[in-house]
């Protein structure tokens, strides 16, 4: 089905590169473009394509709230889960649909 996580906590949702799509996976990156931001805690961020939340849960922990557009559905219910029950996921606005 090409989605979901195995058994062993491995991510196994594959981009679709014919969408574009690429996954943001190096800690290292997220961390320098987060401090480049100078989010303040009042911001609300637009984060189009926010794939499987690895730059979004940073964005949520920073911000007052991240305004999310994913074309994928897979990625859309990937961004839910990782946020559900947890005390940033009332600040997360997740539009499915094509930000263009």
């Amino acid at each position: 089905n090409g989605g979901g996580k195995g058994g062993n906590g491995v991510n196994l949702i594959t981009p679709n590169t014919g969408l574009g799509q690429h996954f943001l996976k190096n800690p290292a990156i997220i961390t320098s473009i987060l401090q480049k931001t100078a989010l303040q805690p009042t911001d609300v961020v637009l984060e189009i394509g926010p794939g499987t939340g690895n730059m979004t849960m940073p964005l949520l922990q920073q911000s007052q709230k991240v305004i999310a557009i994913e074309y994928d559905t897979r990625m859309v219910r990937e961004v839910l889960k990782r946020t559900e029950g947890t005390p940033v996921e009332r600040k997360l606005q997740i539009v499915q649909g094509d930000a263009i």
